[in-house]
């Protein structure tokens, strides 16, 4: 049985300057890593610093997008279509994370829109899934994570599980 490859992901979300990315980037470089058979590292910066970490970022490491729009461009003013990521050469998108599920009200059939929209352009989804700290503690957590895994079924490359609310809480669940 082969073994599997281990993923280290890193998403940035909305921090950072120039300065800052070549400070990170630099770091990043300087990491020693196993090699890509073993891991398989992507980074996530902001959309307006992807170009610079992919052109500073070494080769064995990969970009994602944050995001991307669930169809081909249009009248979407702040979106970022699937093609233009393609275009970029950026391989990844995340999708479906839990601050966009919260704070934008994007549903799990919006997500499951975008996720297999994403991957008829090519690019790697990395789709989220998780619960709320009042869904868990309502102890619904397998309901919305079945519903949100049912969704994006059969459409993803890397599905990534979060406990959405804890971060920086105190509180320590195992995951399931």
């Amino acid at each position: 049985m082969a073994s599997r490859k281990f993923f280290v992901g890193g998403n940035w979300k909305c921090n950072g300057t120039g300065e800052d990315v070549k400070k990170i980037v630099t770091v990043l470089n300087e990491a020693e890593v196993p090699t890509e058979d073993v891991v398989e590292v992507v980074v996530s910066p902001p959309f307006v610093f992807l170009q610079q970490v992919k052109g500073l970022l070494r080769l064995d490491f990969a970009v994602a997008a944050q995001n991307c729009w669930v169809r081909k461009g249009g009248a979407f003013t702040g979106e970022i279509s699937a093609e233009m990521l393609v275009n970029l050469q950026v391989p990844w998108v995340i999708l479906g994370h839990s601050e966009r599920r919260a704070l934008l009200g994007e549903s799990s059939d919006f997500v499951a829109d975008k996720v297999a929209y994403a991957l008829t352009q090519g690019l790697k989804v990395i789709a989220c899934i998780g619960e709320t700290l009042e869904q868990r503690e309502a102890g619904t957590t397998m309901d919305v994570v079945a519903a949100q895994t049912k969704a994006i079924s059969g459409n993803f490359y890397l599905l990534l599980y979060y406990l959405s609310r804890l971060y920086g809480t105190g509180i320590c669940y195992s995951a399931f």
